[in-house]
Formats: C-alpha cells, structure tokens, sequence
C-alpha cells in the first residue's frame, strides 16, 4: 500500500485528555461546533464491550472539532473521508459477520484476511491487507489522521506528531471542509470482527439549528 500524503490539522490537549438525503440533512440540522465521542465504552474497559465508539454517529459544523476519548486498551484512531450517502449498514455488510443472539464474530480467520472497505458509492475507502504481514488497519490512501502505523517491520509505532491513544488520552480533531467521514479502530479484530467504526458528519453554520 503506496504512502500519500494528507495535509490535516490536528489540535493536541495538553493533558491528552479528547443515511439517503433525508437522514443527511436531518444530521446537518443537528451540527454543533464542537463534540466529544468515546473511543470504547467507558463503562467497560476490557474485552469485545469495549470496542465501540459512542455515539457513532454525530455531526459538527465545519471548522469544528471533534474530542476522541480514549477508554480501554490497544486503540489507533484513524478517519477517512466517505461519500455522503454512506450508511452503517453499508460497512458492516463487508465486516465479519455475527452471531444474532450473541454478536460474536463468526468467523475467527476473518480479521487477518484482505479485505477492501468500501463506501456508499462503492469507492474504495481501506484496502486491509493480509495479518501478516500488516497488523494495523494501514492504509494511508485518502487517509485525514492515523494515531498509530506499521513502519516497515515495526507494527503499531506511532507517527510522528500524533500521541499514543492510551486509556485516558483526549484527541482533538479540527474538521476543515464539510463532508461525511468514517472514522475506525486501526486494531484489526476491534474494526473487522467487532465493528468499531463511527462517522462524523460535518455541515455548514447556516445547517445548524
């Protein structure tokens, strides 16, 4: 997967602490300046209940940020950009599928597979790759933010001017242009087994309530 590179604009707390035209302009109307999501749940702090992002669908108006909290380990934040008709549905039908009563994961091979995510327009968002040999979601393709990478052999090493997304860390992330963004847990298992994904909507001033 070729490296590109994407011009964002990340702002750092110093603590660390952080579908269908009907359902868009309904998600515009409720634009805010600025919002925090949970990056897992911080009510449980281990295992698949942990890997969530709550609420995993909020708006903010443009030029707005949007605080990550981190809660529970072995998270990597990363967003791309996705067109507007995008649904939940539309990327959970690529995911692995689960149990109806429990919601486990049916399939144990499926997150070290090579899978290629796509959009409501059927645009190629992520291309997975194989595990091994990449163990984070990695691709830089189109890509606004990734708070951990694979750096030749080395999995999971940070970038340079991101931080660590440890429990308890806040990112904040500025949103520039207006537009629908998916946003996902660079761990394999957490996205591709256990869907921890989210999207943010980003409107205009004159789309806020």
């Amino acid at each position: 997967m070729p490296a590109r590179h994407v011009t964002a604009t990340l702002v750092f707390t110093a603590t660390f602490v952080f579908p269908l035209i009907a359902a868009a302009v309904g998600r515009q109307n409720n634009a805010s300046p600025d919002v925090v999501v949970n990056f897992g749940d911080p009510a449980a702090l281990a295992g698949a209940a942990n890997q969530v992002v709550v609420p995993d669908e909020v708006t903010v108006l443009k030029g707005g940020t949007v605080s990550f909290v981190v809660n529970g380990p072995g998270h990597g934040i990363a967003i791309y950009p996705v067109s507007n008709n995008t649904t939940r549905d539309d990327i959970t039908a690529q995911l692995c599928p689960h149990d109806l009563v429990t919601q486990a994961c049916l399939d144990g091979a499926f997150a070290n597979g090579s899978h290629t995510i796509r959009d409501g327009k059927n645009n190629a968002i992520i291309v997975t790759g194989t595990n091994p040999p990449f163990e984070r979601l990695d691709d830089p393709t189109g890509r606004l933010l990734a708070t951990s990478t694979q750096i030749g052999d080395i999995p999971g090493a940070f970038l340079v001017g991101s931080t660590a997304t440890s429990a308890g860390a806040q990112l904040q992330f500025r949103f520039t242009k207006t537009g629908r963004y998916l946003v996902i847990c660079m761990n394999r298992g957490h996205m591709l087994a256990n869907w921890m994904f989210g999207f943010v909507t980003v409107g205009n001033e004159g789309d806020q309530q």
